[in-house]
């Protein structure tokens, strides 16, 4: 397994095949073609970022939508590889999607044995970030949708729930050590690819095998901060539909942000106290599996709270 820096990667680098290399034996199917990278997570550590960073580069092609969820049992898994094909491009090099739900293990089942079935030599990478930032971050993404309205501790600790499960990367990563190469699995830490784009994506894209040197000016675009997110009023739960519709597809965004400023479409929410919510056992659970990756990666991860 690959965790930044970078001479590891560029290392490694030399061993890989290029992705045109990979794209080399596909038939240009009109059906669309498997993917060759999918970014399994997790979940509010900077998917989506890195998700719109890839696509633009030429030598990549990212799936519409992000998220497929594929090989998930109860979700796309039935719609057979036909459907999963017509996602991806198969004249690009690489193709790739980004589902986070994919490290959701135990709550999700089977999802890396279907993964190294279908797509036994596609490259995997995982983004990680501070434990306790990405439970905070992920109720305040529930929240804002009006997904949670109860007790914090309840909500974070409810079997039903995933707020923990998916803060311990190295019981998710586990899954996929046990039926990948190392070589073909490489972490990001969510600070790498928000104060050092750049490098990260020159990283990325090495690890790749396409251009290292491709610059775009999106890349410096920050995108779907936490901290920017608000709860809707009940005004806001009722405008918000018409922003998704044909007419509302048609308002310049200044224009609906401007409405959000004028009106009380939302309210600023509040950083929730999840140290205290999840209590000293939780805590310590979450340590442990913060120990664990920085062993199986060599990391420190010397900013975390755990």
């Amino acid at each position: 397994m690959r965790a930044i820096p970078s001479a590891a990667v560029n290392e490694q680098a030399t061993q890989a095949p290029s992705g045109s290399q990979a794209a080399a034996g596909e038939s240009l199917d009109p059906r669309g073609a498997l993917p060759n990278l999918v970014v399994i997570g997790a979940q509010k550590c900077g998917t989506s970022g890195l998700h719109f960073y890839l696509g633009m580069h030429p030598e990549i092609s990212m799936s519409t939508p992000k998220e497929l969820n594929f090989f998930i049992q109860e979700r796309n898994w039935r719609r057979g590889l036909e459907w999963y094909r017509e996602h991806f491009d198969p004249s690009s090099p690489v193709r790739g999607e980004s589902s986070p739900n994919y490290t959701t293990y135990p709550h999700h089942l089977g999802v890396a044995e279907r993964m190294r079935e279908v797509v036994p030599d596609a490259k995997l990478i995982f983004l990680v970030r501070d434990p306790i930032e990405r439970i905070a971050a992920h109720w305040v993404h529930n929240y804002a949708k009006r997904r949670e309205r109860g007790d914090l501790r309840a909500t974070l600790l409810h079997p039903n729930t995933t707020y923990v499960l998916r803060s311990q990367y190295h019981l998710q990563l586990r899954q996929f050590l046990n039926r990948f190469p190392d070589s073909q699995i490489l972490v990001l830490e969510q600070e790498e690819l928000r104060l050092r784009r750049s490098e990260t994506l020159r990283e990325v894209f090495t690890y790749l095998g396409v251009d290292p040197d491709f610059e775009h000016p999106r890349f410096h675009r920050e995108r779907h901060r936490s901290s920017r997110k608000r709860r809707a009023t009940w005004l806001g739960m009722r405008v918000q539909p018409l922003r998704r519709t044909r007419w509302g597809s048609r308002v310049p965004r200044f224009a609906w942000n401007a409405l959000d400023v004028g009106l009380p479409l939302g309210k600023q929410i509040p950083r929730p106290d999840v140290r205290d919510a999840l209590g000293p056992e939780v805590l310590e659970v979450l340590h442990e599996d913060a120990d664990r990756l920085r062993e199986a990666t060599g990391r420190r991860f010397e900013n975390w709270s755990v």
